[in-house]
């Protein structure tokens, strides 16, 4: 009786039909390598979008969503978890245990409109999809933070940051650092018995927002103060002991990474980032070596800074990550602050296809040199990374009236397609044809239109601190 209500959603939301590509695209700007496939409008308020196989799941402020997107063109919707969630930014999935992990910000306990300090504790919800039409909750442990959370070590281990720090959890700090959970077992999680990347804004234990596991086992936490990597298990070296000693997810060997600086990211608060380990800096190799030295020492990374102000709002970010694999990023010189190299910064600003400004927010690389960026009101735009000191824009979807938060890169029978969480569309389900080296788009036809007013892209948002108005 319990799951009737659901099943009763269920069963009401797969008889409304699904938009399909006989649709035509939303009036804005498209660059004519982008195809529009599908929308999905029920999902409006979507954060965040996994993939098990050909299920979509979706995480809104209104609960948990599983789509069959074997057929791109025409989702159908098979299962619903109705819950309220905040913020659930940056959703995990286990696809083996077939686990979902979704976690509650402080701020979920109370209201969006509260501060993030102000909540000592955050939450993980451990949700069972095994069976879509059924999904239920498992699991539920609390913890000091909260705002996102993210598998390492295959799932074993969650690692969960920010928001800011509360006065009762987090005692002397700024923001809420990282904070372990052991999951093997979700019905009894273990913590960690130590925070895990303290002291990382110039000494300071400030907000840690986001997790990134790259193909290595690198995982690269995000946040204010800049990007750094650590190996979360086997035998390395660690350069602050000097000695090789066992990483593991509660007790992590630092890699590389450190602060970014001023002039490439002036607010210095840093979303997310990914390291694509096969990436180069094309031009500065030596020669002389075997191999290419830069292979692997090339970071993305975003900036957010929510401001009308388009000289100083949140930029896509290049590093080289060779100066810094030394622990240098951990080592904290209060007379010279040690800061990576940025190799370049990308802003819609000016861009074809553009109507403003807009900060930067989530990234999916395609692994090939080109990446799929969120810009909220500016849409997604399709960006060759292929020589990092040289970001070029290839392709652009900038739907009137988005506010597009991730895009997500997923083959299906064949095709790359891009899943696009848009908090005030829905999903945008897209296909991208262009590919590294294509030359820069020519500006839209006459029949697009002006975006929204710059308050109007950012009023979706999630809801920044008021100490800080540039960070949510």
């Amino acid at each position: 009786m319990r799951r009737l209500p659901i099943v009763l959603l269920v069963l009401l939301a797969v008889l409304q039909p699904a938009t399909s590509s006989a649709a035509p695209p939303p009036p804005g700007a498209i660059s004519s390598n982008v195809e529009f496939i599908a929308n999905i409008p029920e999902m409006r308020s979507a954060i965040a979008v996994n993939f098990i196989g050909n299920t979509m799941f979706v995480s809104t402020t209104t609960g948990l969503y599983a789509y069959s997107v074997a057929d791109p063109a025409a989702p159908s919707l098979i299962g619903a978890l109705p819950m309220y969630i905040w913020e659930n930014e940056d959703m995990d999935v286990d696809p083996v245990r077939n686990l979902v992990f979704i976690s509650r910000d402080p701020r979920g306990f109370t209201s969006p409109a509260t501060p993030g300090a102000t909540f000592p504790y955050g939450a993980v919800h451990v949700i069972d999809v095994s069976i879509p039409h059924a999904m239920h909750q498992v699991g539920f442990f609390t913890l000091p933070a909260g705002h996102t959370s993210t598998c390492v070590n295959r799932c074993d281990f969650l690692w969960t940051g920010g928001p800011y720090a509360n006065a009762q959890t987090q005692p002397g700090f700024t923001g809420r650092p990282i904070y372990a959970t052991d999951v093997r077992d979700p019905l009894n999680p273990v913590p960690c018995p130590e925070p895990i990347d303290t002291g990382r804004n110039d000494g300071v234990t400030d907000y840690a927002h986001d997790v990134q596991v790259d193909a290595n086992g690198v995982a690269w936490v995000s946040g204010a103060g800049g990007v750094r990597g650590y190996w979360t298990e086997g035998e390395h070296h660690n350069p602050l002991t000097d000695k090789v000693e066992t990483a593991t997810a509660c007790k992590p060997i630092p890699y590389a990474g450190g602060g970014t600086p001023n002039e490439a990211t002036p607010s210095r608060f840093m979303h997310n980032s990914w390291r694509d380990v096969d990436a180069t800096i094309p031009g500065e190799d030596d020669p002389a070596t075997p191999e290419d030295e830069t292979k692997g020492m090339v970071l993305y990374a975003t900036e957010e800074n929510i401001t009308s102000n388009c000289n100083t709002s949140g930029r896509f970010a290049t590093y080289d990550l060779r100066t810094s694999l030394n622990g240098e990023g951990w080592q904290h010189n209060p007379d010279d602050p040690f800061r990576m190299r940025a190799l370049d910064t990308w802003t819609p600003s000016g861009q074809v296809g553009s109507t403003g400004c807009a900060s930067a927010h989530y990234l999916d690389d395609r692994g090939d040199g080109i990446v799929a960026y969120a810009f909220y009101g500016q849409g997604t735009r399709f960006l060759d990374v292929s020589d990092p000191a040289d970001i070029r824009q290839i392709g652009y979807f900038r739907p009137d009236g988005g506010n597009v938060w991730a895009p997500y890169w997923r083959e299906v029978e064949g095709t790359n397609y891009v899943f696009v969480a848009d908090n005030a569309r829905g999903i945008d389900i897209l296909e991208f044809t262009g590919n590294p080296g294509d030359p820069v788009p020519p500006p839209p036809g006459p029949g697009a239109s002006p975006s929204p007013a710059m308050a109007e892209e950012f009023g979706y948002m999630c809801v920044a601190e008021p100490e800080d108005l540039s960070i949510a």
